[in-house]
């Protein structure tokens, strides 16, 4: 009989049987399609030796003015700037103890086996289980070295006032100590590796009931996620679940730490909470998901004078303001009207404040007049207001700047549709923003009224904050039961693994699921957490879409973030505490220079028959067409010499039924219902003699051997009908 062309539809579906497949791919790992060609997926490579705390939840990649390529990292622990191949710790500081809080708080023990834990006793620290202090300026005690007591820590939390660390020193005596210049330093409080959902001791808020009893309702403790975007050199990132915006300035010595966007000069108004901050396509600094613009003014204390050199005016009071560096003021009534309106203060003393004149003025205040504290901080969360910073026409963008005036460009909105905004992205000059059920779009009018919103779907949903990806103008997302694009109107997207993926996927971990792209190969990728009867806490799965080829195909993996190649030569992604480069090479790059492993990656056909399974085929031989081009031939690290090569296999069977492993998901033994040949094929095999009978066939082509990255072609097989009889 002739030889036949295995020719298969590209692209993987199991939203149909194996046979109804018939002549179509149906099982696969670590593949894709090339002009309907199936292919080794590239491999990766580590690209930072520092190692990072926590999940990754966000990596955001930017370039500075200086040239600098940086990625701002945010981990549910920390948050980091990557520079080079180092991370750059510039987690906020969420509270700082000084003395005589913290005099001599440090106690040591002699237990058998904890003498290099240490007690620490500060009044209020505010700290949880797992958050992060740093100290400075402690002295040696109890046989701990300063050296080893002014690093950073992880805390165990004993009670409000007491917690403990574990030193590197061992204790040769029990006391208390560490003298009395000790400073320490609380970064923001950790966030959950993963969202947990229960009744139990523990679930909900503190303080919510009787002590030791359980939720009344279901609650879910949802994953920190931080959102990254950059102004200009500087990064603006914050906290899901209501979190707070923060702001870090860049360095090229990278010594900076976060602080909140609150707090830098000129900011006023903030939001307070908020879901998602990103920048406009117009400059402007949103919020989504927000608290409410508030003002409440409380009278101040009797100013005794106002005195003023060049442009700087000192007010004194009779007694003390009460007044903090950065707060707002509005001075009325003074005479001349120079020292009048509103500004923000530097505190100098109890009793004497400066703020900084419009025009300079030399005299005295004849009339002091009064004043008056603008409090910003008071309004209530909304989870459907969008607000908005100022951009100044003449300066730009201004994100510190939140109150709404006529003249300035600051604002707010309301959506309407669904209870809860979820998440937003930039796309064709617009912003998109998704709620529980609906899709809006956000356009800038360049008049008083700012922006726009339109809705541009009732009927649509997204998994989660990080669950879409933009390419070529065009914004993808995985829904909760769909996939679906904007190009201009809201459309869904046939996908032949829906089953796969949503019949099995951690809905409760939707939070994690991630969306990025792979330009190169025109592909959309999400990553999720697998379900099923032990479902997944961290991510372990993907699957693509390929716009350009319309195809889609899948995998298992572990990538908690993933930014396209662009300023990075390579697409970049996050797993167990590294950032890898992918397409990188064909192998499974390992960090800090270890020996890098094989990728087992696969491709498995459906199975076919002849004259729909009358009759048994009998498969003599096969010629096979692979290209083995962009393998490596030496090992990199050992210098050996490597054989690139694949394994083909051909399988046949009776019945469709048949068992195609020897054990099932769970690990039982099943009856080999299939018989299987295999063998190894490199560059210089021209043809396999195998002997295989049976109704159905099957192929499959597969990997998991150092240096080799494979394209399939058109294999020729030499097969026959044999008969109606097994």
């Amino acid at each position: 009989m002739p030889l036949s062309k295995l020719r298969f539809k590209p692209g993987i579906n199991r939203d149909r049987t194996d046979l109804a497949q018939m002549g179509g791919w149906y099982d696969g790992n670590f593949v894709r399609f090339r002009e309907g060609y199936p292919e080794k997926l590239g491999g990766w490579q580590a690209e930072t030796f520092d190692r990072y705390v926590g999940e990754a939840t966000k990596l955001f990649v930017y370039s500075t003015a200086d040239g600098a390529e940086l990625a701002g990292l945010a981990t549910t622990k920390k948050v980091y700037v990557r520079g080079g191949t180092s991370l750059y710790d510039i987690t906020p500081i969420r509270a700082t103890f000084v003395s005589t809080a913290t005099d001599n708080c440090f106690t040591t023990n002699t237990t058998a086996g904890t003498e290099g834990q240490v007690l620490v006793t500060i009044v209020g620290h505010g700290a949880t289980t797992g958050d992060f202090v740093t100290f400075s300026g402690a002295v040696a005690v109890g046989g701990i070295t300063a050296v080893q007591l002014n690093l950073e820590f992880e805390v165990t939390v004993l009670t409000a006032d007491t917690f403990t660390i574990q030193t590197a020193g061992t204790a040769t005596s029990a006391t208390t100590g560490g003298g009395t210049g000790i400073t320490a330093a609380f970064q923001i409080d950790i966030g959950a590796d993963s969202s947990v959902a229960g009744y139990g001791w523990g679930a909900g808020t503190w303080s919510r009931g009787a002590w030791g009893s359980g939720s009344t309702v279901p609650v879910i403790a949802t994953v920190r996620l931080i959102f990254i975007d950059n102004f200009n050199n500087d990064l603006i990132f914050n906290l899901n679940n209501e979190g707070q915006i923060f702001f870090w300035e860049y360095d090229a010595a990278f010594s900076n730490r976060a602080v909140l966007l609150s707090s830098i000069a000129g900011a006023i108004a903030v939001p307070q909470k908020t879901e998602k901050t990103l920048f406009a396509p117009s400059g402007h600094l949103l919020c989504l998901g927000a608290s409410e613009f508030s003002l409440v003014s409380t009278a101040g204390k009797t100013i005794s004078s106002i005195t003023s050199t060049s442009t700087t005016a000192t007010v004194t009071t009779g007694t003390a303001h009460g007044l903090s560096t950065g707060d707002y003021v509005v001075l009325s009534g003074q005479t001349t009207t120079a020292y009048s309106g509103e500004y923000q203060i530097t505190v100098t003393s109890t009793t004497t404040f400066t703020y900084t004149l419009v025009s300079a003025t030399t005299s005295p205040a004849s009339v002091v007049g009064t004043y008056a504290v603008q409090d910003y901080s008071g309004g209530a969360f909304n989870p459907m207001l969008i607000r908005w910073a100022d951009v100044n026409a003449d300066v730009g963008p201004k994100p510190e700047v939140w109150k709404p005036q006529l003249a300035n460009t600051a604002g707010f909105l309301f959506v309407k549709e669904g209870s809860k905004i979820i998440t937003g992205a930039n796309v064709r000059q617009e912003t998109l923003v998704w709620t529980n059920t609906s899709l809006s779009t956000i356009q800038f009018l360049g008049t008083a009224e700012v922006f726009s919103l339109q809705l541009l779907s009732s009927d649509t949903n997204i998994m989660g904050p990080n669950a879409f990806a933009s390419v070529n103008n065009n914004m993808y997302w995985m829904g909760t039961d769909n996939f679906f694009v904007y190009d201009g109107r809201v459309n869904v997207l046939k996908c032949p693994l829906l089953r796969y993926v949503f019949d099995d996927i951690n809905r409760e971990q939707a939070q994690l699921v991630y969306g990025g792209t792979n330009k190169e190969f025109n592909e959309v990728i999400w990553f999720y957490c697998s379900g099923g009867a032990a479902p997944s806490t961290t991510i372990d799965r993907y699957i693509i879409y390929n716009y350009r080829d319309d195809v889609w195909y899948y995998g298992q993996l572990n990538r908690t973030t993933w930014v396209d190649a662009g300023i990075n030569n390579f697409p970049l992604a996050t797993s167990g505490g590294y950032i890898y480069s992918h397409e990188n090479g064909p192998n499974d790059g390992q960090p800090l220079g270890a020996a890098p492993l094989a990728i087992n990656s696969f491709i498995e056909s459906a199975f076919m028959d002849i004259a729909d399974g009358e009759f048994y085929m009998l498969t003599k031989r096969v010629i096979p067409d692979v290209d083995f081009t962009t393998s490596e031939t030496i090992d990199p690290v050992t210098g050996a010499t490597l054989t690139p090569a694949v394994d083909m296999s051909v399988a046949v069977t009776k019945f469709p039924g048949a068992a195609t492993s020897t054990t099932d998901v769970a690990g039982t033994t099943l009856t080999r219902g299939v018989t299987t040949s295999t063998a190894t094929i490199d560059q210089y095999t021209n043809q396999v003699f195998i002997r295989a009978r049976g109704r159905q066939m099957n192929f499959k082509i597969s990997s998991n051997t150092l240096g080799t990255q494979w394209q399939l072609g058109e294999a020729r097989v030499d097969a026959q009908p044999d008969g109606l009889r097994g």
